[in-house]
């Protein structure tokens, strides 16, 4: 092997066994190695997310990386890089978010055609939305959100809110019944 290649080599494996030691101690609670790792790898991430999403892609940034914090400890050691599994987070987040603006959009089509509460001057459907979502309490409201908005899995919603995922399935349904009951005009006070 030529000198410049064993020199290529050698720093592509101190690079890896630098991502595989900062994942480490990120696992751990580092959150000056979480720094290190996204100095490294958010200038590709961003390049990529720029053309998946060009105007999330900030936002597809931070999601990832916030989204590492907790993977950390699930990542291989043995793998020859982070990048790969960086840029996995980050297309998963991009779906994640594309199937939750969807899902939001269902639901706001679906207010619209609902029949109106106030007859004079109906409001604007997303006000409508959120007035229906106030009428939820903040537990339900938060697991509706952070499962129909945000994307996330029950298992995860269990995981932040530190609850079993039985009580989260138990407040989604009862907070999709409430709403509906809300928007066809049954649970108006």
């Amino acid at each position: 092997m030529k000198p410049l290649q064993r020199s290529v080599r050698s720093a592509a494996l101190r690079g890896e066994t630098a991502d595989a030691s900062l994942l480490e101690r990120v696992a751990a609670g580092d959150q000056s190695a979480l720094a290190a790792l996204y100095d490294r790898h958010a200038p590709g991430l961003l390049r990529f997310a720029r053309r998946v999403a060009p105007q999330d892609a900030e936002d597809l940034l931070q999601t990832t990386f916030l989204r590492v914090v907790s993977l950390a400890p699930r990542f291989d050691a043995s793998c020859a890089s982070a990048r790969p599994w960086l840029f996995a987070i980050l297309m998963r987040v991009s779906q994640e978010r594309s199937r939750a603006l969807r899902r939001f959009g269902r639901a706001l089509q679906h207010l619209a055609e609902m029949p109106r509460r106030a007859a004079a001057h109906p409001p604007d459907v997303a006000q409508d939305l959120d007035r229906g979502l106030q009428q939820l309490s903040v537990a339900k409201r938060s697991v509706l959100l952070l499962t129909e908005v945000e994307g996330f899995t029950c298992e995860e919603v269990a995981g932040m809110l530190q609850i079993p995922v039985g009580t989260v399935w138990t407040r989604l349904h009862h907070a999709r019944r409430e709403l509906r009951a809300w928007s066809c005009g049954e649970g108006e006070s």
